[in-house]
């Protein structure tokens, strides 16, 4: 009995474990059956269905159904009459009871050697998870009381019932989302109805959208504080860029004494933005950037252009498109304007800027703006940031703001959340936090910015997602660059793993890329702080390997 309560004590465990990080895993693709699709299209994402273990149970399973099938059919029970044949009694003990039994066992004592050592990946509890969290177990209790019905409590029954809801567990999430999402969609429509018709009354409020597959964030932040000079200025909060997001904030936070409300938007489809852009009203329009960022989901990067492009259209006569002229892609978007009577701006680090100087801790240069020259400095990091900057800087002049009242916001300005953020020193050092959302021109902009220190650079990279089928060559490429740089790669999964390497080969024999989880991942950077060194990471999962590298360091003063 003893050991019968254990095994079910690990079941439960390994059970829950499995439900919970279901659960942050729809989270994470913000309960999106697409991207969720892409996900499981991934060579990581493979693995949480055709692993051994999994296709073992799945077999078993699925000759239990058979036999389960033919007793219903024949009314013959077939299993009993194999396990009083002599060899026949043998296999189905070993095959439907032993097995399973050792496998649970080892999956259960796995997960919790897992919690003790680095933790559960489990959702942040929002209404949303409680309640799919809640509808699952319901339908796993009715499931296991069916079965019970069914067959009774016995030895048998638990097996079938432990297999049921082992194979059948995706299956009960996808269904808790399916049945959750009927409502939530419903209330969805009805906040973006009372957000709309919030903004239709403010008719002194000016709004500016911002999209593109890079930099939207940033873009944001950086206009958001040099409009404060002058504006009462809202925006939308942090990475929030979707439509039910925005019109939540819009009810709760968005005010009648706000002048200007800057809107950062995202989309994985056609149609996302034009949603966002029939709320909010926008009279600005500034596109950040394209590329193969979730080409998984758009399916070419036409068709990502002209998803983006939805905000451009939804500006009013008198509205102003702004341009990133660096990206080749946005300068064909700024094309299709011509079609329109409409304000365009075009930037260009080219023609816009001159002299520029890029410093551990801030960078520097002078913006050419109607034949004059104007010497900015501000506390970002990376050449990168200039593109961003200068869209803002233009939104502002078109606002009314003079030039040394931009210079004077600009001076204030300091890097996103997660983004080229600095994080502290260890033996000589730093540390970057680039981890919100990695894609590969940030990547190669991060990897550039490392070129100033004279010590070990090492780049901590979770490898990139919803790239589509250019997923293999992007990853080649990215293993090529990087290994120019860098001294030490660690990438925080298997994913395109091996593209990665192929490209990182090209430069060097040496073995300068590893792939590791978070424990060998914090191990290694340790072993490798170098005085004059930096280590930038890079993804969600690089950044597991910074927060306990930083929580292990003593406060650190800055630059």
């Amino acid at each position: 009995m003893k050991f019968f309560i254990l095994v079910l004590t690990l079941y439960f465990i390994r059970t829950l474990r499995n439900l919970l990080y279901q659960i942050f895993l729809w989270q994470l693709k913000e309960y999106r059956l697409d991207r969720m699709l892409a996900h499981l299209r991934t060579p990581l994402g493979r693995k949480l269905i055709i692993s051994p273990l999994s296709a073992i149970k799945r077999i078993l399973f699925f000759i239990f159904l058979i036999l389960f099938a033919y007793t219903l059919v024949f009314g013959h029970d077939l299993i009993s009459g194999i396990f009083f044949h002599k060899i026949g009694g043998l296999l189905l003990i070993f095959s439907f009871f032993v097995l399973p039994i050792l496998i649970y066992i080892f999956e259960g004592l796995l997960n919790i050697f897992e919690i003790i050592t680095r933790g559960w990946r489990i959702p942040r509890w929002t209404l949303k998870s409680v309640f799919i969290f809640l509808i699952s177990v319901t339908i796993i209790l009715l499931l296991s009381s069916l079965t019970e019905f069914w067959r009774g409590i016995d030895y048998t029954n638990l097996i079938i019932t432990s297999l049921l809801i082992d194979n059948l567990l995706a299956l009960i999430v996808l269904s808790s989302v399916i049945i959750l999402n009927i409502p939530a969609y419903v209330l969805k429509q009805v906040f973006i109805f009372l957000a709309r018709k919030k903004i239709l009354k403010m008719n002194n409020l000016i709004t500016i959208g911002i999209t593109g597959s890079y930099g939207k964030t940033s873009t944001k932040e950086f206009l958001a504080a040099i409009l404060s000079e002058k504006f009462k200025v809202a925006k939308t909060p942090e990475f929030t860029n979707t439509d039910i997001g925005i019109a939540k904030y819009i009810l709760k936070e968005l005010t009648s004494g706000h002048n200007i409300f800057i809107v950062e938007m995202g989309a994985y489809k056609k149609g996302e933005i034009k949603t966002i852009c029939d709320m909010v009203k926008p009279k600005f329009g500034v596109i950040t950037g394209i590329n193969e960022q979730h080409l998984e989901l758009f399916g070419s990067i036409e068709n990502t252009k002209r998803a983006k492009f939805e905000l451009i259209e939804s500006l009013p006569k008198d509205g102003v498109a702004i341009f990133n002229g660096n990206n080749i892609h946005c300068l064909e978007m700024a094309k299709w304007i011509r079609r329109r009577i409409l304000k365009t701006v075009i930037y260009n680090t080219d023609s816009n800027v001159k002299n520029i100087e890029i410093f551990r801790d801030h960078i520097a240069f002078n913006l050419i703006s109607e034949s004059k020259s104007y010497k900015f400095r501000t506390s970002l990091l990376g050449v990168q940031s200039i593109e961003n900057l200068l869209s803002a800087v233009y939104v502002a002049k078109d606002l009314g703001m003079i030039m040394g009242e931009i210079q004077k916001a600009t001076s204030y300005i300091v890097s996103p959340l997660k983004t080229m953020q600095f994080k502290g020193m260890e033996n000589g050092a730093t540390l970057i936090d680039d981890t919100f959302n990695a894609n590969p021109d940030g990547v190669l902009a991060a990897v550039d910015y490392m070129k100033i220190f004279k010590g070990k650079k090492i780049l901590v990279l979770t490898p990139l997602i919803e790239l589509g089928e250019e997923a293999e060559k992007i990853h080649e490429r990215l293993g090529e660059k990087t290994a120019k740089t860098c001294d030490l790669i660690l990438l925080t999964n298997l994913n395109y793993n091996e593209s990665f390497i192929d490209g990182a080969k090209k430069i060097s024999a040496e073995e300068k890329v590893q792939i590791v989880n978070t424990s060998l991942g914090v191990k290694l950077v340790r072993e490798n702080f170098d005085k004059d060194g930096v280590i930038i990471f890079e993804g969600k999962e690089a950044g597991r390997i910074l927060h306990q590298l930083t929580n292990s360091l003593p406060a650190q003063a800055g630059y």
